[in-house]
């Protein structure tokens, strides 16, 4: 008599299906690291649209103040921050790079923009720093210095060295 039962048997589903797992996780984990490069990638595409809007005010007032923010330390910081004929712009610009940047102190402190004077009587600067999520910071200044540094302490573009 012939066996007409024809079908899987548990331990060939089994298989499949750790097979499937294991392909899923890493699928998964790819996805996340291409998330989060994506994230810094729009972070710092938006520190350098504040970058031309300094410029554009620095035109408009002779000076970087109106586009000051310091430490944006939550969701919806940037609100109060800016004034002046780019306020709009630069409170978009502010939000966007904080919901993007990574924040590695929870939800506090997702970007920086310091302006002034460094030395009295010397010109006007302004730096802007912002942590991603590859465990770097990224700074560009006033001297059109930019980059990624493992510290912001005096390094190019980032605070105390714009």
């Amino acid at each position: 008599m012939k066996n007409k039962n024809k079908g899987f048997t548990l331990i060939e589903l089994l298989v499949v299906i750790a097979i499937i797992g294991l392909l899923s996780s890493v699928v998964l984990a790819s996805l996340n690291s291409a998330r989060n490069k994506a994230k810094d990638a729009a972070v710092k595409s938006g520190v350098d649209q504040m970058r031309k809007l300094m410029e554009l005010n620095i035109s408009d007032y002779n000076s970087y103040d109106q586009l000051s923010s310091s430490w944006v330390s939550y969701y919806g910081a940037c609100s109060t921050r800016f004034s002046g004929n780019h306020a709009a712009q630069g409170r978009a610009i502010c939000e966007s790079i904080y919901q993007k940047s990574a924040r590695p102190w929870g939800d506090r402190y997702g970007y920086y923009s310091r302006t002034g004077v460094l030395v009295s009587g010397g010109p006007q600067v302004y730096s802007i720093m912002v942590p991603l999520h590859n465990g770097k910071w990224y700074c560009a200044g006033s001297s059109g210095r930019s980059g990624e540094y493992s510290s912001y302490t005096n390094q190019p573009g980032c605070y105390n060295n714009p």
